[in-house]
């Protein structure tokens, strides 16, 4: 049985919105996959990460396209350093390869919802990932803040094989 990734499912969903003319914001570069996908469609993308290590892989793999400003900051600084975003993508957790005690934080994560939802601008794409406690917490927020704030969302969770929670991504628009 052919295991599906979630990341293809993610940039399946926006390839019918992404267009020359767009800034992108991914909220979490970790290692560049999901900039690496936006870079030759959109006009801007804007990569934005805690970790050093994460902006430093996300250069590397992205050295050839010259229209992606990092951020070495947290996803909760983007309403102040990008004027202007038409979407935003978040692949929450952890950095794959990196250490693991360093995830995302729910408390992070609503902060930045809150300041996106205040703009009411352009699509939001979360991928969350509830197999470890910190990603279960951060995804039961996010559902959380989604419905009390009557934000109309897809979610889409993934059949799973393991004991693990399966991944499952949030995608609305503004």
């Amino acid at each position: 049985m052919k295991q599906i990734n979630v990341i293809q499912i993610a940039h399946k969903l926006l390839e019918e919105k992404l267009n020359k003319n767009l800034i992108i914001v991914d909220a979490t570069c970790g290692n560049g996959h999901d900039t690496h996908f936006l870079a030759p469609k959109v006009k801007h993308v804007h990569a934005f990460d805690i970790q050093q290590q994460a902006i430093s892989k996300a250069k590397q793999l992205n050295k050839s396209y010259t229209n992606i400003t990092y951020h070495h900051t947290s996803h909760e600084n983007i309403n102040v350093v990008i004027p202007h975003y038409d979407g935003i993508i978040f692949n929450l957790g952890y950095l794959p390869g990196g250490d693991k005690h360093i995830t995302t934080n729910y408390i992070s994560t609503l902060r930045t919802l809150t300041a996106i939802h205040d703009r009411h601008n352009g699509f939001v794409l979360i991928v969350a990932y509830p197999g470890h406690i910190e990603g279960f917490i951060e995804q039961v927020a996010i559902q959380s803040f989604l419905d009390k704030n009557n934000i109309a969302y897809e979610v889409l969770k993934l059949p799973h094989i393991t004991k693990k929670e399966a991944p499952i991504i949030y995608y609305y628009t503004y």
